[in-house]
């Protein structure tokens, strides 16, 4: 796998080539551009921790594809227990959604990431606080599933997402929208107190992208707790 970094105009251009034809799902699974067999992304040059962001992906784009795919282990556990650890203390507004959220119940669905919810009136913090590790900018959306969205590397990646919209509850609510946000649970999780959603609305995610193994597993979880 080739890794290049390339100015184009007021941009700087990701870009990934050369690489295994395993690999291209999970590109397109991150939203990825594609020409000429090219995957590739770009962000303005003017973000404020560009360099940092460059010199991340360079070191670690490989690894997260590589863990995204499933082709190596992912660390999620590492990568949450420091994510707690560098925000205690702060005042962030934060839940953890996604597999992960499951996992902390005590359920294996083997996440290949973290996937973080903030309020967006805290993402100049999360950029701060998460400076040397982001692999991508946090940037407005411009209209997609949330406000902001961008991405952490602590030794495992970690999406970072904003003021989740209504349609994401379309047809019915899931586990990273408002009506999970409204409706949050806490965690007790090495120590620390974690919000997430409740675990109906985790089933509800997880039938709507027809990961039945994974529903299963989470109705025998919910069969467990009501007897």
């Amino acid at each position: 796998m080739k890794i290049s970094i390339n100015d184009v105009g007021d941009k700087v251009r990701f870009s990934i080539s050369d690489y295994d034809e395993k690999y291209m799902d999970v590109f397109k699974m991150c939203f990825y551009n594609e020409t000429d067999g090219v995957f590739y992304k770009e962000f303005s040059k003017d973000y404020k921790y560009i360099n940092n962001v460059i010199e991340n992906f360079e070191n670690n784009a490989e690894e997260m594809f590589n863990q995204l795919g499933y082709f190596s282990d992912v660390p999620w556990q590492d990568a949450l227990r420091l994510f707690c650890e560098k925000v205690k203390g702060y005042n962030i507004d934060w839940w953890l959604t996604g597999s992960c959220a499951s996992c902390i119940r005590g359920i294996s669905l083997k996440p290949h990431d973290v996937d973080i919810m903030v309020d967006s009136k805290d993402v100049y913090l999360i950029e701060d606080i998460f400076a040397e590790n982001l692999i991508e900018p946090v940037v407005d959306t411009g209209g997609w599933l949330t406000k902001d969205f961008g991405v952490i590397f602590l030794n495992a990646r970690i999406d970072i997402a904003s003021d989740p919209v209504e349609s994401l509850d379309d047809p019915i609510p899931v586990d990273c929208g408002p009506t999970a946000k409204k409706s949050l649970e806490i965690i007790n999780w090495e120590g620390f107190e974690i919000k997430v959603p409740p675990i109906e609305l985790q089933l509800n995610a997880n039938k709507i992208r027809n990961r039945l193994d994974r529903a299963k597993l989470i109705e025998d979880y919910i069969d467990s707790i009501d007897k």
